[in-house]
């Protein structure tokens, strides 16, 4: 087997472009601006979704709560935790006995441990994963103290290029500050884990995760939920065994690439199929 995923890299900024009617696209450019001048607001936003998806179902990707079909599993990875949406929705619809969420930004890092102290269900890892273990910059694009960090990204020109008078009205590069945070990056291998679903959302390096943890996914099969992966990301899983499969509202299609999130499965995952 061999690990030779390359990231996608700018190619992720294309893609992040959704296909949207006008009225909808020219809204959101507003509701950006709008949403600038009250920095506060993304914490409360994210602690409404999260409860709204504990207490409702709401909010959750429909890849996840198709998850309920193989519910409970032993270890669910969330490689990418944010504001802890994706631990919310993988308690609700999974129902793993052990989440173990990774993030490298150091803010979020420290909000998911709050939420998650040691010794409970729930791990929090600081750190990233990908191909190389060591130290990486990851970079954070902050507009008027906004800061947009689900658009996180290692490679600084990506992370810097996503906001623009595309997606922002009145966008000025006046406003725009990137913070940069040195943090630490292991293989996905060393974690000496047995995933039973991983799921990946960091920006386009879905590729370097997936590098990095060639041994444990080839080992364990877990089902994979990547978001908009690259066509090398989809031949590596493709090589593990895992294949492609998109959810058209109705039935898992084989090979369809055209969601929001792509779902890996083997043969093992018949249930999901049903």
């Amino acid at each position: 087997m061999t690990n030779d995923v390359a990231a996608p890299g700018q190619d992720s900024l294309i893609r992040g472009y959704r296909p949207e009617a006008l009225p909808l696209r020219l809204l959101r450019r507003e509701l950006r601006d709008l949403q600038t001048h009250f920095p506060a607001i993304r914490a409360a936003k994210f602690d409404f979704y999260n409860m709204a998806t504990r207490r409702l179902g709401l909010f959750a990707d429909a890849e996840i709560r198709l998850l309920s079909r193989l519910a409970p599993v032993g270890l669910a990875l969330d490689v990418g935790g944010n504001w802890g949406q994706s631990v919310v929705a993988l308690q609700r619809y999974a129902r793993p006995q052990r989440i173990v969420t990774v993030e490298p930004i150091p803010f979020l890092a420290e909000r998911l441990r709050r939420k998650y102290p040691p010794g409970g269900s729930v791990e929090v890892l600081e750190m990233g994963l990908g191909l190389d273990r060591g130290q990486q910059l990851i970079h954070v694009p902050r507009y008027r103290g906004y800061v947009y960090d689900g658009i996180a990204s290692l490679d600084r020109e990506a992370a810097a290029a996503w906001l623009d008078p595309r997606r922002m009205a009145r966008f000025s590069p006046a406003h725009l500050t990137i913070d940069t945070h040195e943090v630490k990056v292991e293989r996905l291998d060393a974690l000496g884990i047995a995933p039973d679903v991983i799921k990946i959302d960091v920006q386009g390096f879905e590729g370097q995760v997936i590098a990095g943890g060639i041994r444990t996914i080839a080992a364990h099969k877990p089902v994979v939920i990547v978001e908009r992966p690259s066509e090398a990301v989809v031949a590596a899983l493709a090589r593990l065994g895992l294949a492609a499969h998109g959810w058209n509202g109705r039935k898992l299609v084989a090979g369809d690439l055209t969601r929001n999130n792509a779902i890996f499965l083997g043969p093992q995952h018949k249930a999901l199929l049903g």
